[in-house]
């Protein structure tokens, strides 16, 4: 096998040292940078390029003789929802997160037209748009779309590289939401959303900022947060899942997760209210994550991952025509989807 050239090799250190790892370099170099193409020197400024590009980086500098690792983008970064002693280091995420957001955003085939009024008017928005037994996550993903507001799920980006729950990039023209929780529940993915949703509805963030939720889960919940932009966030998100900010759910204390399920089942398609939602929310009050989770799997069924369903809205939202192929396969690497060609 061929040795690296030494320039790409500094090249990779460089970035290594500054907290991107090979795995995620890996991840972003297309198909024909093989250990052929790396031990020619005469490549190595275009694969420096490359990685410049998606990383957000200045170009210039990892082509110097010594390369080093200066950012482009000068943005505000708003980091939330840090749960104490186990804060992750996010910057190789972010990074590729507005690399993400850029791309789509330029292809997203429908203006930007932003949420107005209360959540309960954008909850009568996506029931009446995009009818269903209730509010879940695809008629709120289409609802997304609808509004010029591109939603991207950020799969895994190698060994090492710890990711966000949930984000949202305002490009120069349009905010974007990035979600990225490991998790393939639908009911996960809705909460996260809705409550991404309501960062941009309530002006949280504005044009050339990042705002991120780095960890929702059950050390980090709903209504458990003090930082006042994340609970208004929250009180946002459940009045557009449930109709009301403040629902308590209950059960008998002998029942089981099939209970729970069931019960869930009939009181949301009553109630137009996500049953994966409650069975989480019920978790949440009550402790009984094991409980609650189990009851997810039973109500999301053989349905796909939620990753599918969010990817599948991306590329039916933007132009591919819009981008060259390289991003389409960059797009492809970093959501964990076929390659869609034009």
């Amino acid at each position: 096998m061929s040795a690296p050239d030494r320039q790409i090799e500094m090249i990779f250190g460089s970035l290594e040292s500054a907290g991107f790892p090979r795995s995620l370099q890996n991840i972003l170099l297309p198909e024909w940078v093989t250990p052929e193409v790396l031990s020619d020197a005469t490549v190595s400024s275009e694969i420096a390029a490359i990685l410049a590009k998606r990383l957000g980086l200045r170009a210039s500098t990892l082509f110097a003789a010594n390369p080093r690792v200066e950012l482009l983008r000068r943005r505000d970064i708003k980091y939330k929802r840090a749960i104490p002693k186990k804060s992750k280091n996010l910057t190789a995420a972010t990074s590729i997160a507005v690399s993400v957001a850029e791309s789509v955003a330029s292809a997203c085939r429908v203006a930007f037209v932003p949420f107005v009024g209360s959540a309960a008017n954008l909850r009568q928005e996506v029931l009446a748009s995009f009818p269903g037994k209730w509010l879940g996550l695809r008629n709120l993903l289409m609802t997304c779309w609808s509004h010029g507001i591109p939603v991207v799920y950020l799969a895994e980006l190698g060994q090492g590289v710890a990711k966000m729950d949930g984000m949202v990039v305002y490009t120069s023209d349009r905010p974007v939401i990035i979600l990225s929780k490991t998790s393939p529940l639908w009911a996960w993915q809705l909460f996260i959303l809705a409550h991404e949703i309501a960062h941009i509805a309530l002006g949280h963030i504005i044009p050339g900022t990042i705002l991120v939720d780095e960890e929702m889960s059950e050390d980090s919940y709903i209504f458990k947060d003090r930082d006042s932009d994340e609970s208004a966030a929250d009180r946002f998100a459940s009045e557009l899942l449930k109709g009301r900010e403040n629902v308590t759910y209950t059960l008998a204390d002998r029942a089981n997760f099939m209970d729970l399920a069931d019960t869930a089942y009939e009181f949301g398609k009553a109630n137009q209210i996500d049953p994966g939602h409650i069975v989480l929310n019920f978790a949440n009050q009550s402790g009984k994550w094991g409980m609650g989770i189990e009851a997810a799997k039973v109500l999301q069924g053989k349905n796909p991952p939620a990753s599918e369903v969010i990817t599948e809205a991306m590329w039916g939202g933007i132009d591919l025509e819009a981008i060259p192929t390289d991003t389409i396969e960059f797009l492809a690497r970093v959501t964990g989807s076929d390659v869609v060609l034009r």
